[in-house]
């Protein structure tokens, strides 16, 4: 199927990939995949003319801004956009306190604290993934315990915890951020079946894990 080459095209087409994503994962919670296929066969029957390609003005979308949808909890839909907005900021001077707190304690740098918990949570404290982490900086309960985190959605637990932990990483990997980074997302047992001894190697994670280093990286750098 081809499309037009122009920046404007290629950019709503990705937006449509972006948003038929979302629906889908809603779908497949609610038991209604198989409608969900029906649904997208028709929809794209719709929007292609008579040469296969996409024509996104019948879909009537225009200019229209789709990452101002939802996506996810707490999670705004340009999240998982690559026009990643520099703006990391809390808003809560609480989380504020939490994370200077946290850095001065461990010795690791706000703003690489306020990126992780960017992407981790997007500020919501009461965040929960369908993985069960849990919190700011998004805890698993089982690493919560051992770090001492005995309420992860106590701001001041969590970002302790969860510095706690990045310290921990950065000093496993020499203090190399991507690599802490991508530990602290896949599990440092990861990297090592990987064999993920340093930047180069981390072409050899899941997408997700590289996606996560990228963005986390972009948000700090930004700061």
């Amino acid at each position: 199927m081809q499309v037009n080459d122009s920046d404007d095209q290629a950019k709503k087409i990705l937006e449509l990939q972006l948003m038929t994503q979302m629906f889908k994962e809603v779908a497949s919670s609610s038991g209604a995949s198989d409608y969900f296929d029906i649904m997208m066969e028709g929809l794209m029957n719709s929007v292609t003319d008579s040469s296969g390609n996409i024509d996104l003005s019948k879909l009537g979308l225009e200019d229209e801004d789709l990452s101002k949808l939802g996506y996810g909890a707490g999670q705004r839909f340009n999240s998982i956009y690559n026009d990643v907005s520099s703006d990391v900021n809390s808003g809560n001077s609480s989380i504020d306190a939490a994370v200077e707190k946290a850095a001065k304690k461990y010795g690791v740098d706000a703003s690489l604290i306020m990126a992780v918990i960017k992407q981790e949570s997007d500020f919501n404290p009461n965040s929960t993934s369908g993985a069960g982490a849990e919190g700011l900086m998004q805890l698993m309960p089982g690493t919560a315990a051992e770090l001492g985190v005995s309420n992860p959605y106590n701001v001041d637990q969590n970002v302790d915890g969860g510095t706690k932990y990045l310290k921990s990483l950065l000093n496993m990997y020499g203090n190399n951020k991507e690599l802490a980074l991508a530990a602290y997302n896949a599990g440092p047992g990861t990297l090592k079946n990987r064999g993920v001894t340093d930047d180069s190697g981390i072409s050899k994670l899941p997408y997700e894990t590289r996606d996560y280093v990228t963005k986390v990286m972009k948000y700090y750098s930004d700061k």
